[in-house]
């Protein structure tokens, strides 16, 4: 434990350019500090200050152990902080940025659960189906797909995303049922359009028809508009298996070609990769592990 206030009183000098400064935040005299550090001088056989009468200066070794101690003294200030934020009732806006289909289809049917289970957390939920810079535009999380790539945020998924290709029973008796993802080339097929780029969306057929080139019948920029032309017989639809299974269970969607569909990349939430998660990201997090992610339905194939 002296060693430790030892290394506190030397940071916390460096940090403040005075042992006055120091004290004051330690709580001891500016002497106390002056004994401290040079306690810890003496037992490392170094020096690492130079001092005047009006400054501090770090020795070489004085600017290496600086850095190394200020990170422990990082972690023990986290540590503290997390136990305390664990007792802490999750409560304060919580600003979430998601998907349009991942909102619609898998949040909002449990948005009541959650706010009945956190009263105090004020949520401001946007639908955005671009990809937005969580650290820029100030959101604490928010659900996206595919690989992350910037090192400032950290993620944790939800599940693998499964498709699936249906189309109506009234479609697939006027114009035949493919058997193979080849007969698609004679079949009206209904795409989707990503809204910041324009592509279209490819469909997650196992190679070699991965990269298929299939009919621009009709193409949408929103999933609900590619699900309500297949229910009306308008072609066939290649959806996110949580937004067509409740359609093919009650019938109004029969899917094919199910044996040639492989997964195709994944849900994760994500979130700035700052030292502390906040009671309400944790609680947002955790709730959409829980309630979501951890329904099988939602992240496996159509058979």
């Amino acid at each position: 434990m002296e060693s430790f206030a030892s290394i506190a009183a030397f940071v916390h000098a460096v940090e403040q350019q005075s042992f006055v400064g120091a004290a004051r935040i330690v709580g001891v005299s500016p002497s106390a500090i002056g004994k401290a550090i040079h306690r810890l001088e003496s037992r490392l056989g170094a020096r690492l200050m130079n001092r005047t009468t009006r400054s501090i200066s770090l020795t070489e070794e004085g600017t290496m152990l600086y850095e190394r101690y200020r990170r422990i003294l990082d972690d023990v200030r986290d540590a503290e902080t997390s136990i305390l934020n664990s007792r802490a009732a999750p409560r304060g806006r919580l600003r979430v940025s998601l998907p349009h289909i991942v909102g619609h289809h898998l949040f909002m049917p449990r948005l009541p659960a959650f706010m009945a289970r956190y009263p105090e957390i004020e949520l401001d939920l946007e639908f955005e189906d671009r990809v937005v810079d969580i650290v820029a535009e100030g959101f604490d999380v928010v659900v996206r797909s595919g690989e992350l790539t910037d090192a400032r945020l950290i993620a944790r998924q939800i599940g693998r995303q499964h498709f699936v290709v249906c189309a109506s029973p009234s479609y697939l008796a006027e114009r035949g049922v493919p058997k193979a993802p080849d007969d698609l080339l004679g079949h009206a097929c209904i795409r989707f359009k990503y809204p910041s780029s324009g592509q279209l969306a490819q469909w997650a057929f196992a190679p070699p028809h991965d990269r298929m080139l299939l009919p621009r019948t009709i193409a949408f920029n929103n999933t609900d508009a590619g699900l309500r032309a297949a229910r009306d017989g308008l072609g066939l639809a290649h959806l996110p298996v949580y937004v067509a299974r409740p359609h093919i269970e009650d019938g109004s969607l029969v899917p094919v070609l199910t044996a040639h569909m492989v997964p195709l990349g994944s849900l994760a939430l994500v979130w700035p990769s700052n030292r502390q998660l906040s009671p309400k990201i944790r609680a947002f997090v955790d709730f959409v592990v829980d309630e979501i992610a951890a329904r099988g339905e939602a992240f496996s194939p159509v058979s």
